[in-house]
Formats: C-alpha cells, sequence, structure tokens
C-alpha cells in the first residue's frame, strides 16, 4: 500500500506542525490554562518558597541591663574633680618650639619625683615617671608660641591625677 503524493505532503505538514506547535511554549501546552497543564501545586505549598521573615528578637533593640550606660549622676570620682578644676592643664611658652622644649627639660629635672626616661628633641617631647604614672609631654608649635600638654600612648590629651600636678608644677616654673 502506497501513499499518495498528497496524502504524504499532507501527514508531512501535519507533522511538523504538531512539532513546532510543542517546541515554541505556546500558551496552549504551556501555561495553566493550557490543554496539557497538571493541576498539581504542591511545589507552592513548600517550605522553600515561603517569604523570608526577620525573627522577632532580631528587629528590636536590645534592653539588656548590662548593656545601658551608666548615668553621671552622683559622685565623681577624685580624679574627675581634680580634672574638672582645671579642666584644660596644657598651657602655652611664648618661646620657639626648640627653646620651649629646652627650658621644659632644665624645668623636668628640677621637679623633685619626676624621672625623664626617653628624649626626643625632634618631635618636641620628653617621656617622663611621676608618682608612678608614665606620660608623654609635648612641646608643639603654636603660632608664634609652644604648647606644652601631657599625651597618652594613642597621642591624645591625658587628664589624669598626676598629669594635671605636673603641668601645674610645669607652668608655674616657666611661666
Amino acid at each position: 500500500m502506497s501513499l499518495s503524493t498528497s496524502n504524504a505532503r499532507a501527514l508531512l505538514a501535519t507533522t511538523l506542525a504538531a512539532a513546532l506547535l510543542a517546541s515554541t511554549g505556546c500558551s496552549l501546552v504551556h501555561k495553566t490554562t493550557g490543554i496539557f497543564h497538571r493541576h498539581n501545586s504542591d511545589y507552592s505549598r513548600s517550605q522553600e518558597n515561603r517569604p523570608l521573615e526577620v525573627p522577632p528578637d532580631l528587629d528590636t533593640p536590645a534592653t539588656d541591663p548590662a548593656m545601658q550606660i551608666p548615668s553621671t549622676n552622683g559622685a565623681a570620682p577624685a580624679v574627675n574633680a581634680v580634672a574638672s578644676v582645671n579642666a584644660n592643664p596644657s598651657f602655652t611658652i611664648a618661646d620657639d618650639a626648640a627653646g620651649a622644649w629646652d627650658r621644659l627639660g632644665k624645668a623636668l629635672e628640677r621637679i623633685d619625683g619626676v624621672t625623664i626616661t626617653q628624649r626626643a628633641q625632634a618631635l618636641g617631647s620628653y617621656e617622663v615617671r611621676y608618682k608612678g604614672a608614665t606620660m608623654l609631654l609635648r612641646a608643639a608649635s603654636e603660632g608664634g608660641a609652644t604648647r606644652v600638654d601631657a599625651v597618652g600612648p594613642a597621642g591624645r590629651s591625658i587628664r589624669s591625677a598626676e598629669a594635671i600636678e605636673l603641668l601645674g608644677l610645669l607652668r608655674n616654673r616657666l611661666s
């Protein structure tokens, strides 16, 4: 039995049209309203597809009493009381940086209880020990004068009782 040429062509055209329709992603085949649609929606209820939620304990600030900043109401320690009397113990000398550094060294040598542990003229500083506290006394040029201050390891001014007392003694000797 042989197919006629016209029937073979019709069969070939139908086969090609069906293959083309199946491979193009036609809405009849793939969409939710299509002919070959699966009516299984179990995947949409899975836990992996839920929206993300922030747990309640992570979106509110911690109110733990150990994390609160203590109030400053009440009596201040003795060091703060001394610092509050003279909040800025640094002082200025009417001299250039080299002259002020030299005068500062001579004054330090004459104060009882002061031990000079290091000198650095290039930095304009003396490392001293006074009443058990170690500090760096710095003479820094400021305009036409020189400012003398006690600084800590981080380079910030320190306001300990020893530093305030020593700067007061130096101010009296150098003024």
